[in-house]
């Protein structure tokens, strides 16, 4: 079974966590601010400033790697399931935090028509194809699900 305490993982998940609180804590102050100041205060202004300021701490390549590993784990999988695609601007954030956490291998699983991108992307960021392969996913939605197989192809990451 893969490792559940990955220092990488959980230590975004405390950044991302930590984010999505100062996020609420700023939208609560805007019904606050217009009631206070109006609709068309300077303070509103700045508060529409500051929310345009607020980036997510992660690129999109980075959180898929995150969702990967975040559901094979929920599923119970022995490696990451990469059942997403990456957009071309994210397979290097996508391999680089998976080699960080130190994450050896993946499976991708994906359907898309994204795949042969993909394929190269992976390859091209160091990753050697290892081959066809089958993953037993684990999946509990209404309480009653058997294991079954799902196909993929098998990456090293070098």
């Amino acid at each position: 079974m893969m490792n559940k305490n990955n220092a990488t993982f959980e230590e975004m998940k405390r950044i991302g966590r930590e984010w999505e609180e100062k996020r609420a804590a700023h939208q609560a102050k805007k019904q606050e601010i217009i009631d206070t100041y109006g609709w068309d205060s300077e303070e509103l202004k700045a508060w529409y400033a500051e929310k345009e300021a607020m980036k997510f701490p992660f690129p999109t390549g980075a959180q898929k790697a995150y969702r990967a590993w975040a559901q094979s784990i929920a599923r119970q999988e022995d490696e990451v399931e990469m059942e997403d695609s990456c957009w071309e601007n994210e397979w290097h954030d996508f391999i680089e935090t998976l080699r960080n956490a130190g994450v050896e291998t993946f499976v991708t699983t994906c359907k898309s028509t994204g795949l042969m991108e993909d394929l190269h992307g992976y390859a091209k960021e160091g990753c050697t194809m290892l081959g066809l392969c089958t993953i037993t996913r684990r999946e509990s939605r209404w309480g009653d699900e058997e294991p079954y197989e799902v196909q993929g192809i098998r990456f090293r990451i070098n």
